[in-house]
């Protein structure tokens, strides 16, 4: 008994001493201390430090956060140099959680970008203070009608008044539904909205259910989050490695084991996606259309839009970005794997100053040298809103009597952008998955095997195998036989 008591006045000391970091949280009328509890979205090291007291440590190298603002991207033609940081702020810093390089504006991480659980959270808001050049109230901007809510809930200001008392058990109650685990709306209603450009993602659309079998698979399944940083299993060096470091469709607790037949299963080098996205939707997606080209050529972007729904292109990947624009792999490079991609077109000028994009202007993976879009439209010398190679080469911005960009070049560069969304099942997609026949024999118009280094279809047999006979079916270990019904006995 006497053993008991000790170890019960033991805990009871423990959680009244952790507790004691919360003592003074409670929404009690003290205004100037419940700006920090939990509904403003501020990080307070007295709160949120008691329980995530390495949070800030993990913050400070994740991905999200330490983003390269200077570079270069050819859909957004950015030049930070020319343009200014203070621009990048104002342009895209709505699409920044915050902290990182933009400390020095005043804003620190913005954990409830993705935190917040109301569905409340006001990104355009946000978006609107930085373009306003008020970097500092953006965040709390974004939190106004969330905050509002959650403290005119009944349960949350019981809470509050209780928490003075005995603060970190209640605390546990309900701290998951005001500031939990990020949901998929966090990431696609947030900031990947602007995915749909390129990669024709749904998860923006209201039918999202009918084009992705994982619509109910939140992001962070698949992009892990760990100790080390968010989304991803370890801390990287490079965030181009991001993309190797999520789960595969093979691994523990998503599709391991699976078998389509001792055929198909022998296509070591065919990633699933390569069968599973068949089609990708045209159109309006969301409020956000996925792009056939973009132009800046004449100073601004002008783009042209994929209405109709289209097929992806099949090609190789090693999985990890690693080329200076959205490109491909070769057949047989290290750990290559036929993936599908959406082919987007961009032209853009360059200074002409690397010998490679020079020579191949147009297959150079090179970034190269991009002529700031202010440059390009000050060189319409005759304000028709052509500007000719002549006028680019000929451009004197400087007024020094030589030519700023004397060996410009415009670039028509396809641009690949690799898929991992709109996941097609026997009952959910644009189409069913590929089958034999799509890829092999007469009927095949799913890949063309010349582009990815093939001299013709390797399965191609005379007399001619008519694969539309092949059919592909799929076993799932430890699945519920089907049901058999019988007459019975007696």
């Amino acid at each position: 008994m006497a053993r008991l008591e000790i170890i019960l006045l033991g805990a009871a000391i423990f959680i009244f001493a952790f507790a004691g970091v919360f003592a003074g949280m409670g929404y009690s009328g003290n205004e100037a201390i419940a700006t920090h509890y939990m509904t403003e979205g501020e990080w307070s090291d007295a709160s949120c430090g008691g329980c995530h007291f390495t949070a800030p440590d993990h913050v400070a190298t994740n991905t999200h956060i330490q983003r390269d603002i200077g570079e270069w991207d050819p859909l957004t033609n950015f030049d930070i140099e020319v343009e200014g940081e203070d621009e990048w702020v104002k342009n895209f810093g709505a699409y920044h959680p915050g902290g990182g390089e933009l400390e020095a504006y005043g804003v620190d991480v913005d954990c409830m970008i993705c935190h917040e659980q109301y569905g409340e959270y006001g990104f355009d808001a946000r978006a609107e203070l930085f373009a306003a050049g008020d970097f500092e109230n953006a965040n709390a901007a974004a939190m106004e009608a969330a905050n509002i809510k959650v403290q005119q809930d009944t349960i949350r200001k019981i809470t509050y008044v209780g928490n003075a008392v005995t603060p970190l058990p209640l605390l546990l109650l309900f701290h998951d539904s005001v500031n939990g685990a990020p949901v998929k709306e966090s990431c696609s209603d947030n900031c990947h909205v602007t995915n749909v450009e390129t990669t024709a993602v749904t998860w923006a659309s209201e039918d999202y259910h009918k084009f992705d079998a994982h619509a109910d698979v939140n992001c962070v399944e698949c992009h892990e989050i760990s100790q080390s940083s968010m989304f991803v299993k370890q801390d990287l060096e490079n965030i181009h490695e991001v993309e190797a470091e999520t789960k595969s469709c093979d691994d523990p607790g998503c599709h391991k084991g699976i078998s389509h037949g001792p055929i198909v299963d022998a296509h070591e080098t065919v990633a699933c996606e390569s069968c599973h996205i068949p089609a990708l939707p045209g159109g309006d997606l969301g409020g956000v259309i996925p792009l056939a080209s973009f132009d800046w050529s004449n100073g601004e972007r002008v783009d042209s839009y994929k209405d109709d729904s289209f097929e992806p292109v099949l090609a190789w990947s090693n999985g990890i970005e690693g080329h200076e624009l959205p490109a491909t792999d070769g057949r047989g490079e290290d750990g290559v794997l036929l993936e599908p991609f959406n082919v987007v077109t961009g032209i853009w000028w360059d200074a002409g100053i690397n010998s490679e994009i020079v020579s191949s202007p147009d297959t150079s993976n090179e970034i190269g040298d991009a002529i700031p879009v202010s440059d390009v439209k000050a060189a319409d010398s005759n304000d028709d809103g052509v500007v000719t190679a002549d006028e680019m080469r000929s451009f004197d911005g400087d007024i020094d009597g030589n030519a700023d960009y004397p060996n410009a070049v415009l670039r028509t560069v396809e641009l690949y952008y690799k898929l991992s969304h709109n996941i097609a099942s026997s009952e959910v997609g644009l189409a069913g998955p590929l089958a034999c026949a799509d890829c092999h024999g007469s009927t095949a118009n799913a890949i063309d095997w010349e582009s990815i280094g093939f001299i013709s279809d390797p399965a191609e047999t005379d007399p001619p195998t008519d694969f539309t006979l092949k059919d592909i079916g799929v076993t799932i270990p430890g699945a519920k036989p089907p049901e058999v019904e019988r007459e019975p006995a007696f």
